[in-house]
């Protein structure tokens, strides 16, 4: 089935961005949800825009019964992990609450829903990790992110769950993702500090908006993980885009997370098995890393 009309919560987001200009280059209606009280993307063509809290539960359910979408993308999310540790209720209300509230509306309106969630719910002791490990995360970020799971399957029944990580990407008026501030501060000769102990995979947020929208109108339930093909530490990963980038990779210097003194821990051996999705979804695109990091760079210079 193909899903016209598509509400995507967190729309002026990365992938909220990314989100909306798939759906409308496929000609589809998408609707446009999030915080801000106008679209940051509006570049991107002509679709509805409306300002919402997703806290708020009457807010989400008047938006869902007004608009009527067919499926819903939910992309909004409190993603500050170490913001998350000084700021638990807010986390909480954020990722948790805020995610029933939507699952709510999605069943009271027959609407399909895709959640997205992330690999900080597991421990980062024996990555990278399949969709049948046994979640443990080890920060209030990933537990907010866990029970944001469990809050979307006990109020939606018709359901689809992502985890992802180190999403990355371009769009104006978005705040910088990791790529793009490291292209900034090496093009102008600066060093800077990377730590080598984090794996992970690294997913450009186009690549999984077309992963998002294939398991949306799939009508496929369950958990899926949806990220980048390869898996790969922090360090490498900036050292493999210094050089995509042709800028000095020299200027990379290595540590370890210790050393940052944050107030969130990290999974370390982390990152997530693509099996599942590559068996179910053939024909869908999963970049490398590198072939990632050449599309945002065309990006960035177009």
């Amino acid at each position: 089935m193909v899903y016209r009309r598509v509400l995507v919560t967190g729309g002026n987001g990365l992938l909220g961005t990314k989100m909306l200009g798939l759906l409308l280059a496929e000609g589809r209606e998408p609707v446009s949800a999030s915080l801000e009280p106008d679209a940051l993307n509006c570049f991107l063509g002509e679709f509805s825009y409306h300002q919402v809290d997703i806290t708020e539960p009457e807010q989400v359910r008047e938006l869902v019964l007004r608009t009527r979408p067919e499926s819903v993308i939910h992309t909004a999310a409190f993603t500050a992990v170490d913001a998350s540790e000084s700021q638990k209720v807010l986390s909480w209300r954020v990722n948790v609450d805020g995610t029933a509230n939507v699952a709510r509306a999605c069943a009271e309106a027959g609407a399909r829903l895709v959640h997205i969630s992330t690999e900080y719910v597991f421990d980062g002791e024996n990555g990278p990790y399949s969709e049948e490990d046994i979640p443990n995360p080890i920060s209030h970020y990933g537990l907010t992110k866990l029970e944001s799971e469990k809050a979307a399957r006990e109020n939606c029944a018709d359901l689809a769950i992502v985890r992802t990580t180190v999403l990355f990407g371009h769009a104006p008026n978005v705040r910088p993702s990791f790529v793009a501030w490291l292209a900034s501060k090496l093009s102008k000769g600066e060093r800077v500090r990377i730590v080598d102990d984090q794996v992970g995979s690294p997913t450009l947020a186009d690549n999984l908006a077309q992963m998002l929208l294939a398991l949306l109108d799939s009508g496929r339930q369950g958990q899926y993980n949806t990220v980048g093909d390869t898996v790969i530490d922090r360090h490498a990963f900036a050292v493999l885009a210094a050089r995509v980038f042709g800028l000095d990779p020299s200027l990379i210097d290595r540590i370890k997370t210790k050393d940052l003194d944050q107030p969130a821990p990290r999974p370390l051996r982390a990152g997530l098995i693509m099996d599942r999705f590559k068996r179910d979804f053939a024909t869908v695109p999963v970049l490398t890393a590198e072939q990632a990091l050449r599309e945002v760079k065309r990006q960035m210079e177009k």
